[in-house]
């Protein structure tokens, strides 16, 4: 008998306290290696582009690989290689929303979560045609968190970021860090975010919303090819010289920066291209001719 009550309270200590007597947790985000993830939910935001939500799962009891991604997601902007596993190739997305549970899974012993990518669907694009043709239910490689650029709460006293079309995923992702850090408390931010028209403007009622919840900290130019409007504060533009002079008249290089991504022709245009391998290139388009020289980051 007490060898049968020593060996029950072993197997309720292993219960409580390790994860050794469930099954092995998958979906878990791994920096260093693609696993598969399960598509849980597909929204489309505009004609061309959807919003992907993946499941995460994170075990009961944190092992270095989840230190790890804490570690990576708590310095700066961070990306996932996305995989299509037909032709072998990825593309780099940076995702607008991760999140996990607290709560655990006592059949599993993991805590459920999700992250959420957003895609553009281009006709030549393979990457992009993959994705939007994945159903829910289907699962795609990931690989990640990957580091892009490094910050620091309160390291820069004004952030100016310049965005087009699905280039807001980066800045939505630093924006809802900043804004939402108790540690983060003097960082100022500015969004100058270019669309085709004011329906194709990604995750605008989520962006007024931060907006108006911290006006003192973030606020937003919307520019359009064409109208019509709805009434909001949108205008015909795009990023010139002219109005990029304007939203960055208070720039100080000592202090602040500029962030900017969006399509090729836009970041060539505002910024000068980045290579295809690591590095941001020389700086050049709009920001050179306006007498920036550092400071500027293309992601």
């Amino acid at each position: 008998m007490e060898a049968i009550g020593a060996t029950t309270a072993f197997i309720y200590f292993l219960h409580l306290y390790t994860d050794i007597l469930k099954p092995e947790v998958k979906e878990r985000l791994a920096p260093e290696k693609y696993m598969p993830f399960t598509l849980i939910e597909k929204e489309q935001l505009t004609a061309d582009t959807s919003r992907f939500r993946f499941r995460v799962n994170r075990p009961r009891f944190d092992s270095d690989q989840e230190k790890l991604v804490d570690e990576i997601i708590a310095s700066g902007s961070w990306a996932l290689d996305v995989k299509d596993h037909m032709v072998q190739t990825y593309r780099t997305y940076t995702p607008v929303h991760y999140w996990v549970s607290d709560k655990v899974d006592e059949k599993t012993g993991a805590r459920e979560g999700y992250v959420d990518i957003v895609v553009k669907r281009y006709p030549h694009g393979s990457l992009s045609r993959f994705l939007h043709d994945t159903r829910v239910g289907d699962q795609v490689e990931m690989r990640g968190p990957l580091l892009t650029w490094p910050y620091k709460p309160n390291q820069y006293k004004h952030v100016y970021m310049i965005a087009g079309g699905t280039g807001i995923a980066p800045m939505y992702q630093l924006v809802d860090r900043v804004l939402n850090d108790p540690n983060d408390t003097s960082t100022k931010l500015s969004l100058l975010y270019g669309s085709q028209s004011e329906q194709d403007i990604i995750y605008k009622h989520q962006l007024d919303k931060l907006a108006s919840e911290h006006p003192d900290r973030f606020e937003i130019v919307y520019l359009v090819d064409r109208p019509p409007f709805s009434g909001t504060a949108t205008k015909v533009g795009n990023p010139s010289k002219q109005n990029i002079e304007k939203f960055t008249s208070r720039f100080d290089e000592t202090n602040d920066i500029v962030l900017v991504c969006g399509p090729d022709a836009m970041l060539a245009s505002v910024c000068g291209s980045r290579p295809i391998n690591a590095g941001q290139g020389p700086l050049g388009g709009v920001l050179k001719e306006l007498g920036f020289s550092t400071n500027v980051f293309k992601f």
